[in-house]
């Protein structure tokens, strides 16, 4: 039973990546968007009918990843995939912060794994001090991987939004080249 949800979405996944790059005559990437529920949610639903528009196959595991298997196991699974290029999580609860911790303990996810995160928070332009920052501050030095945003998109950082947009596109066109 466990491998069939896992397998029904990942056959569903290829289908629809070789779907769009027959349309689009493009390269196609798929990123995961993850962060809070509740407007967290709805905002992530939103931004992946903005990026679906472009070509991108974005996921939002509530939404795309088998129902019939715990979330937490099905989201490792499922981001373990070599299909999945992109992982953007914006953390902004204490769900999205254990999510963040448990994925960048991962060696082969934390790679792939984008971090957005309030520009207080940022461990090089915040001054926030806890385990946490300290944490953003290994995932920079390691992988590069962490983003200072501004929810308001107000002043030199982007929304979180912005940021997902212009980083999936850009991607994209990397891996057309």
């Amino acid at each position: 039973m466990r491998g069939t949800g896992l397998q029904r979405a990942i056959k569903h996944l290829h289908s629809l990546q070789k779907r769009l790059e027959r349309e689009f005559k493009e390269t196609s990437i798929v990123v995961v968007l993850l962060g809070a529920g509740g407007k967290g949610l709805e905002q992530r639903r939103t931004l992946k009918k903005k990026l679906a528009i472009s070509g991108i196959i974005p996921l939002v595991p509530e939404d795309d990843f088998p129902k019939e298997i715990a979330p937490s196991l099905v989201e490792i699974a499922m981001l373990l995939k070599g299909d999945i290029e992109l992982v953007l999580i914006d953390v902004e609860s204490w769900g999205s912060t254990t999510e963040f911790a448990q994925l960048y303990g991962n060696s082969r996810i934390a790679p792939k794994l984008g971090v957005l995160v309030d520009h207080q928070h940022h461990p090089l332009y915040g001054s926030a001090k806890g385990y946490l920052s300290d944490l953003y501050l290994t995932h920079v030095a390691v992988f590069g991987h962490v983003y200072a945003v501004n929810e308001g998109g107000m002043g030199p950082f982007p929304s979180p939004n912005e940021l997902t947009l212009k980083l999936a596109e850009r991607y994209r066109q990397w891996k057309a080249k």
